[in-house]
């Protein structure tokens, strides 16, 4: 798809460039995918948009354009302890046009330029903000198990200037293209064991597990296979089962992986186990995949609930 001020991509050739690049380096692929994921919400077609909304809609989007080409960075603050994974939860709030609150797992920590913010209203209705980074400051560091790299730190904001509505305004509840972030961490998972499957089958490894490669591969395909579908059925706009399909995808594979990965590292053995093996490195990075949105409690919560039918 072609958009004023840029080149452009579908949905497919962008996870396709997330899997790639997550083969090399996680962290760069999830930075990317948090900038993309957010202008990805500016390619919703207007006729989806409220008439109301659809004039600030569309000169937001060429404002939004024209500072990506600059090379400006849009990060995700979303999440918030607390919360339970869970936007409509957030206790952050936006008052006299600036958002206070605290937020988790920031990629990109105070390197963005604008963030995806979700905060409550003047009326304490939950919104996604396009947020200016002016008064924000690191809450705590980040030290997780993968993904180290990626800098997720947790971020307060004091009084930081919103820009606008994200997109607009009753983005949240109405249309969107939320499901290009789950997928795209989909992606980037699939190219971290991409690579992992390399490094075991190399000659190099410290010891070769044909079992344990051989189900990785499996899974693997399977993995693809799911994605691939998800692509290939994307509606316009994105419906509510679509939305179900691709969370059931993303829990599938980054759970699936994770397992995978740790059954297979605990074989290994020798130089595998060090703290710094490219094999140890992303064995770690795979075990973040079920913590990122949606984590892998609230959906499996939300896939039972729908199975019992409550």
């Amino acid at each position: 798809m072609n958009v004023p001020g840029g080149l452009g991509e579908t949905l497919g050739g962008t996870l396709e460039t997330l899997r790639t690049l997550a083969q090399g380096s996680p962290s760069t692929a999830l930075m990317l995918a948090m900038h993309t994921s957010v202008i990805a919400n500016y390619l919703i077609d207007p006729r989806h948009v409220p008439a109301s909304e659809r004039a600030s809609f569309l000169e937001q989007r060429d404002w939004a354009f024209r500072e990506a080409m600059r090379g400006k960075r849009f990060g995700v603050a979303n999440s918030e302890p607390g919360a339970g994974g869970d936007v409509k939860q957030s206790r952050a709030e936006m008052r006299d046009g600036r958002v206070w609150g605290v937020k988790s797992f920031c990629s990109m920590g105070t390197h963005a330029d604008y963030f995806m913010t979700a905060a409550r209203d003047e009326a304490d209705h939950v919104r996604y903000w396009l947020v200016r980074n002016e008064n924000v400051s690191v809450q705590s560091g980040w030290d997780a198990v993968g993904m180290r790299s990626s800098e997720s730190v947790s971020l307060r904001f004091d009084g930081a200037p919103v820009v606008a509505p994200l997109a607009y305004r009753g983005l949240l509840d109405g249309v969107n293209n939320r499901h290009w972030s789950t997928l795209s961490f989909t992606a980037i998972f699939i190219g971290i064991a991409e690579s992992l499957l390399d490094d075991v089958l190399s000659p190099r490894a410290p010891m070769l597990q044909k079992t344990g490669a051989t189900e990785l591969h499996l899974t693997l395909q399977a993995c693809r296979a799911f994605l691939r579908q998800c692509v290939s059925s994307e509606p316009d706009p994105a419906t509510d089962d679509y939305r179900r399909q691709v969370r059931d995808c993303k829990l599938f594979v980054t759970r699936e992986l994770a397992r995978h990965a740790a059954t297979l590292f605990t074989s290994l053995g020798g130089s595998a186990y060090r703290f710094d093996s490219p094999v140890s490195r992303k064995v770690r990075d795979l075990l973040a995949g079920p913590l990122l949105r949606p984590p892998v409690g609230v959906a499996f919560d939300e896939v039972f609930q729908e199975l019992v039918g409550t």
